[in-house]
Parts: C-alpha cells; sequence; structure tokens
C-alpha cells in the first residue's frame, strides 16, 4: 500500500484519450442518493436506503490559447463540448508512488459549466464541471 501524489493522477478526455491542457487540479466526485424508508413511530432514528448513484467532476486550471492543432483538450475544446451537448469520453488513472498499483475510473461525462477568472496581477484559470452520464467503471490492481 502506498499513497498517490497528484502529479500522478492524468484525466483523459475524447475517445483518443487526450489530456486536459494546463490542468492543475481535479476533482472525482460519486454519491448515493439514499431514500428514507423510516416511517412515524418508527423510533427516534431514521432508515435509509440505497438508490441512484451519481457522479461528476471539476477541472480547474490555466487557460490555454493555441493556434493550430494541439493533442491536448484546451478551454476552447472545453467551451465546444459545451455548446454542442457533446458526450466524451472520460478516464481518471492514478497509480501510487512505488509505480506498483493502479485505480482507473473510466465512463462518459457532460460539460456541465465553464467559469473563466482573470485578474490583473495573475494568470487566467478556468474552471470546468462536468457531470457522468451512465455508470463508471471503477477497476484497480498491479501495474
Amino acid at each position: 500500500m502506498a499513497k498517490v501524489k497528484g502529479s500522478d493522477v492524468l484525466l483523459l478526455l475524447t475517445d483518443d484519450g487526450f489530456a486536459a491542457a494546463c490542468a492543475r487540479s481535479i476533482t472525482f466526485d460519486i454519491s448515493n442518493e439514499l431514500i428514507e424508508t423510516s416511517i412515524t413511530g418508527s423510533g427516534k432514528f431514521r432508515t435509509f436506503k440505497p438508490g441512484a448513484i451519481e457522479w461528476s467532476g471539476t477541472i480547474e486550471g490555466l487557460t490555454l490559447l493555441v493556434n493550430g492543432t494541439t493533442d491536448d483538450v484546451t478551454v476552447e475544446n472545453l467551451y465546444g463540448y459545451l455548446l454542442a451537448g457533446s458526450e466524451l469520453a472520460c478516464r481518471w488513472y492514478e497509480q501510487d508512488i512505488t509505480a506498483t498499483h493502479y485505480m482507473n475510473k473510466t465512463g462518459y461525462i457532460i460539460i456541465e459549466s465553464i467559469n473563466e477568472t482573470s485578474s490583473f496581477d495573475n494568470m487566467v484559470t478556468f474552471t470546468a464541471n462536468f457531470k457522468g452520464t451512465g455508470p463508471i467503471t471503477i477497476t484497480t490492481g498491479d501495474i
């Protein structure tokens, strides 16, 4: 068992598996909607059953403008995917610091929102939020 460094996590988008350009941080969230099953008179404690599972994430990074082509997914590409309502293949790959174990999450996403922030004394940054559509497949193993 070993820890995972942030630099050892990679988010790949599109069927071609291009990296999110200039991403400084990426977040993966998964949650289970809980359905309350307790009824009046069943005591002080509530009971629940699992319901629908949803997953989502956030990409934060530096805005990259490119004149020409690149193998990376730029903020310009993200705007295009959002406006077209495109469904993108997504792969989140991480490995431990000893490079002996990995976790891989794959599924399809839709870009939900994009925010760009600029300040006079710093670089322009962006935040893109996405939602998973359909199941997420999570696999682990030895490298």
